[in-house]
């Protein structure tokens, strides 16, 4: 917008000298500021769209390396998560292995177990048949 304006101002500084046509040295520096500030608008207008565009390109950049830490992290959490239901289960198979082992070297309290069930359902069974 700052550059379609200093056209205009330029054009009509330069229209108006035409027109005027004095031979006045005035109107030449007039014309030679409106140049000046011309030229300095487009380069800091480049300069400033170019920065633009580098902070644009970093940000997107630095937001894509970020992207991937986070599902790295994530990938990461969710192995994690599997490590430990993986230890939990094998856990529970050595819990179970244990009981089977101890069993056999001391068989008593499954047998204990075993007779205090059977008595109780024997119990359950003869008070059906009473009623």
């Amino acid at each position: 917008m700052s550059i379609i304006s200093l056209i205009v101002g330029l054009a009509s500084v330069g229209l108006s000298i035409y027109l005027s046509n004095p031979n006045s040295n005035a109107n030449v520096v007039s014309l030679s500021g409106w140049l000046a500030s011309a030229v300095i608008t487009i380069t800091l207008s480049v300069s400033a769209f170019i920065s633009i565009q580098r902070l644009q390109q970093n940000s997107s950049s630095t937001i894509e390396s970020l992207r991937n830490e986070v599902v790295r992290a994530k990938d990461d959490s969710i192995k994690h998560q599997n490590d430990f239901i993986s230890q939990q289960n094998d856990l529970v198979s050595y819990r179970n292995i244990s009981a089977a082992l101890s069993s056999m070297i001391n068989p008593e309290p499954i047998k204990e177990a075993i007779r205090s069930k059977l008595s109780a359902h024997m119990d359950n069974t003869n008070d059906h048949k009473d009623e």
